[in-house]
């Protein structure tokens, strides 16, 4: 309830009805310690494994830095990995259908 002397404006700009604002927290977060962790290890493994290497591919030979092949190997693996595991189209349907009933 308001009284009639108490029509000071708020610092608040959303006239004391807002949440307080939480502090600004400092420092390094645990995510951004792992974030780190497997950079480091990453940038490790890429000089372990910058030695050039003969690839053969089905028809051609080629000469390539290994952990160039290695990061290449991985992206398809995740490319395949990604259309062979997603659902077709007609299971998405279902799964929506299924959803849909569920919530109701």
């Amino acid at each position: 309830m308001r009284r009639d002397d108490d029509f000071e404006p708020t610092d608040d700009p959303g006239g004391g009805r807002s949440a307080p604002l939480e502090p600004a927290r400092s420092g390094v977060t645990p995510r951004q310690v792992v974030i780190a962790i497997v950079a480091l290890v990453l940038i490790g493994f890429g000089i372990a494994n910058f030695d050039p290497v003969d690839v053969n591919f089905l028809l051609f030979k080629s000469r390539a830095r290994l952990v160039t092949v290695i990061v290449v190997a991985a992206g398809l693996g995740f490319v395949i990995g990604y259309f062979v595991g997603r659902p077709s189209r007609e299971e998405r349907r279902v799964l929506r259908r299924y959803e849909r009933d569920r919530d109701d």
